[in-house]
């Protein structure tokens, strides 16, 4: 199973996480159109010396982007009474218990640009894939979404942060280890192996393609 990084906060605001989730669905479904459909026929026309290693890895190379599995999430943190600030909102030590509630994203996928040609194995119609593991690669908390339920309006109101920076760092870290301990790692191997399985396919006519994760 791949290791969590730490990455540094990134502050967007929710639209801003909107629109770009929006964008990343077109983009990914126009290029995995031209992987499938395409793919084939441009190195069948380019390779009159054939299929090999190093071709294989230049295609797959791209591919990584293509598939990587969105997750979008919102998550409530029920405070108990406290008589110190809450990463820098001073008027938690007013409230007795509160419950907070904010958005985040993240992207879940691999990094393929790092396959070369010593990853590919080909043994007549069978090709072997290998390509690092399974990896949150963004991960993102709108600042604008983070809210406190105020009992006296019945709602949720926005609140700031002034340590937001931490309370990211301290979210994400356990986020990411509720992730890694569900099938969306699972997803993002089998998107991304099936887009592999046809596009090696049709460079080569080759029957059989196994891809393996490289600690898995």
């Amino acid at each position: 199973m791949a290791q969590q990084q730490r990455r540094q906060p990134t502050r967007k605001s929710k639209r801003q996480i909107r629109r770009q989730r929006q964008l990343a669905v077109i983009g990914t479904v126009v290029v995995i159109f031209l992987i499938i459909f395409g793919l084939g026929a441009l190195w069948g026309r380019g390779m009159s010396g054939g299929v090999n290693e190093e071709k294989i890895a230049q295609a797959v190379q791209g591919l990584g982007q293509t598939v990587q599995v969105d997750y979008d999430y919102t998550r409530v943190l029920q405070q108990e009474a406290r008589d110190d600030a809450y990463y820098g909102w001073e008027d938690a030590a007013d409230r007795g218990a509160f419950t907070i509630m904010y958005q985040g994203s993240m992207d879940i996928g691999t990094d393929t640009t790092k396959v070369t040609k010593d990853n590919i194995a080909i043994s007549g119609k069978t090709v072997t894939v290998t390509v690092p593991d399974i990896a949150i690669l963004t991960h993102e908390i709108a600042q604008d979404s983070i809210t406190c339920y105020d009992e006296d309006e019945n709602k949720f109101t926005p609140i700031t942060l002034g340590q937001f920076d931490e309370f990211c760092a301290d979210q994400k870290s356990v986020v990411e280890n509720e992730v890694y301990n569900t099938d969306k790692v699972k997803k993002a191997e089998e998107r991304l192996t099936n887009v592999i399985s046809i596009a090696v396919k049709n460079m080569g006519k080759f029957d059989n393609v196994t891809v393996k994760f490289a600690n898995g």
